[in-house]
């Protein structure tokens, strides 16, 4: 989707450079611009440029440069649009609806796939701490997880045949929004399985704290020992990492708790 010049320039005129590299670095006043560390590149000079004056970064250590859209782009690895959204958002500035009817169809989709995966991790977490779950609670103990542990990164488990498939479906999500999620198979004789049976749950999230994509980890030696979820409408292997929602959360260089958008 493409946005209009007037709508770009409105949500980079609300989305202050200086405001928003801050919250991923810590940043010094030098004269009229300001300086930090490049979160790009390792160095332990700062030699990362950012000028409130024009409104653009530039690392005269690596090159990289450009303006508030591109940082987010960078630093979130997300593409030009999704970095639109991210920093809309921060502003409070609602972005007009898609109006070719197959990409609002996909937009749907996705949207649902993101609320099946959030109620899968629940279910999942929350299962961990019933009665039924003895394998998975002994596991638990036996790998010393504690329970600040399992919340956050929500630690669950799954159960047998197609608990979550029926649990999905009581909660009114449609087949097609289950499978397209890669939470469900359906076999040849059209029966609905879940993917994920009597395993310890990963759920992956990106850095807005959206629930892409799962991991699930073998009681025992049987094989596999771990099984992902696969690609997706949601889920780019390549592009996420299992626990940098909750990472990033902690500036290491300034050892203090940040707040990202």
């Amino acid at each position: 989707m493409r946005y209009s010049d007037e709508l770009l320039d409105e949500i980079r005129s609300r989305n202050d450079i200086i405001d928003v590299i801050s919250q991923y670095v810590t940043l010094k006043r030098s004269g009229r611009n300001y300086f930090g560390l490049c979160p790009f590149h390792n160095e332990k000079s700062p030699s990362f440029s950012v000028s409130p004056d024009k409104q653009i970064f530039h690392c005269f250590g690596c090159g990289v440069g450009g303006n508030v859209f591109h940082f987010i782009q960078k630093i979130e690895n997300v593409s030009f649009v999704e970095s639109v959204q991210m920093l809309a958002d921060r502003a409070g500035i609602k972005l007009p609806t898609l109006t070719n009817y197959e990409d609002e169809k996909v937009a749907k989709l996705k949207a649902k796939v993101y609320d099946v995966n959030k109620f899968t991790a629940e279910f999942y977490h929350k299962n961990l701490y019933r009665p039924e779950s003895k394998q998975g609670q002994e596991y638990i103990k036996k790998r010393k997880l504690d329970n600040n542990t399992l919340k956050s990164f929500m630690i669950g488990y799954s159960g047998q045949f197609d608990e979550l498939y029926r649990a999905l479906r009581k909660e009114g999500f449609e087949d097609e929004e289950i499978l397209a999620s890669g939470l469900v198979n359906k076999s040849e004789k059209g029966m609905y399985i879940d993917r994920y049976r009597n395993r310890i749950m990963f759920p992956i999230q990106d850095v807005r704290n959206r629930v892409i994509a799962f991991g699930g980890r073998v009681l025992d030696d049987s094989k596999p020992k771990y099984i992902n979820s696969p690609e997706n409408i949601v889920y780019s292997k390549g592009r996420n990492l299992f626990g940098l929602n909750v990472a990033k959360k902690f500036n290491p260089r300034s050892h203090e708790k940040v707040t990202y958008c």
